[in-house]
C-alpha cells in the first residue's frame, strides 16, 4: 500500500510512532544529538542527517520537532544543563551544613567532568545559542545552574562572621578555580604531578574563606 501524500516513512529498523508518542521521539533526538556532540566536541561538525540516522528516522521527521539545527542545539543544552543543575542541587542537599554542602557541590562538579568529559566539554565549550548575549546572561540555559552555586556560596557567607561579600563575585571565583582544575588536571593538558583533586579543592575553599570559621 502506498504512503499517504506528505507523510514520512519511519527510518530503517524503526516502526512508526503511534499517535501521542511524538514527545518520545523528540527526547530520543535530543539524546542522540547529545551523545554525538559529546563525541565530536564541536557543534559545527554535528549534522541533522547523523542525528536522524542515530535515532532511526529520516531528516524530515526530525524537522517536525525542531525547526533547524540551532533549535536542536538549544534543546540539547537546555536538557544537559538542567541535568547538571539537578546533580549539583542533590549533592549540596546532602551536606551537613552550608560549608559541607558547598564542598559536596564542588566535588560533584569535578566528578561530572571526570566521568563525562564529552558532556562537560559540550556544556562549557559550546557556543552560546543564538539570541544569547553578555547583556542578557540570565537567558542562557546554564544560568539556573550557576545560581545554584551562588546560593550555596551565599549560605556559607551568611554562616561566617566576616564582612559582607558579593556572593555572585565569590561564586565566580569558585567557578573559575573549579573549571581551571578540570581543564588543566582532569583534561590532562599538562603531564604534571598534580596533587589529589580534593586537596586542591579544599585549599581553594579555605583561601576563599568558604569553610567553617576556625577551620
Amino acid at each position: 500500500m502506498s504512503q499517504a501524500a506528505g507523510s514520512t516513512p519511519p527510518g530503517p529498523g524503526r516502526t512508526r510512532a503511534r499517535k501521542g508518542e511524538g514527545h518520545r521521539l523528540r527526547q530520543e533526538l535530543i539524546e542522540a544529538a547529545s551523545d554525538l556532540l559529546a563525541d565530536l566536541g564541536d557543534a559545527n561538525q554535528l549534522s541533522i542527517r547523523a542525528v536522524a540516522a542515530a535515532t532511526g528516522v529520516t531528516p524530515p521527521s526530525l524537522y517536525r520537532h525542531f525547526a533547524d539545527k540551532e533549535a536542536l542545539l538549544v534543546a540539547v543544552l537546555t536538557e544537559r544543563w538542567a541535568e547538571f543543575r539537578d546533580l549539583l542541587l542533590a549533592a549540596a542537599g546532602e551536606g551537613a551544613d552550608p560549608f559541607d554542602g558547598l564542598r559536596r557541590l564542588c566535588l560533584a562538579y569535578l566528578h561530572y567532568a571526570e566521568e563525562r568529559p564529552g558532556h562537560y566539554r559540550m556544556l562549557f565549550g559550546a557556543a552560546a545559542p543564538a539570541g544569547i548575549s553578555a547583556t542578557d546572561p540570565e537567558s542562557h540555559p546554564g544560568a539556573p545552574t550557576f545560581l545554584v552555586l551562588v546560593e550555596a556560596v551565599q549560605a556559607c557567607l551568611d554562616a561566617r562572621p566576616d564582612p559582607p561579600r558579593d556572593p555572585f563575585f565569590v561564586a565566580l571565583q569558585v567557578w573559575l578555580s573549579g573549571h581551571g582544575l578540570v581543564d588543566l588536571r582532569i583534561g590532562r593538558r599538562f603531564p604534571f604531578p598534580w596533587p589529589p583533586a580534593e586537596e586542591l579543592l579544599d585549599a581553594m575553599l579555605t583561601d576563599l574563606s568558604l569553610t567553617r570559621p576556625g577551620c
